[in-house]
């Protein structure tokens, strides 16, 4: 079995969707090598098991799971997070430029 790649999520880009579940569109990290990717690929890369992401709070890291809403859309949060994704929605807005997928 393959082990999973890790990755942190520094930034979270939103559309301004009044739902918690729709408003984010990519999430994005690194600094030497910055990466941005769309919300739907990072599910399918979490999903895949391909890729384990996380984010720091409070010194340390917190796994980043996908789930799915009680309206059905995929999105993506924290296991701090009981079922909406405010740990990602507090994120800074990543830049423009860094679109990988």
């Amino acid at each position: 079995m393959v082990k999973a790649k890790r990755a942190e999520i520094t930034c979270a880009a939103q559309n301004g969707r009044h739902s918690p579940y729709d408003r984010i569109t990519h999430v994005g990290g690194g600094v030497a090598k910055p990466w941005k990717l769309t919300i739907k690929a990072a599910i399918k890369l979490v999903d895949s098991g391909a890729w384990q992401f996380y984010v720091t709070r409070d010194g340390g890291p917190v796994k980043v799971e996908a789930q799915t809403s009680r309206t059905g859309s995929r999105y993506l949060k924290t296991a701090n997070d009981r079922n909406e994704p405010f740990d990602l929605l507090a994120l800074p807005d990543c830049p423009i430029e860094e679109v990988v997928s």
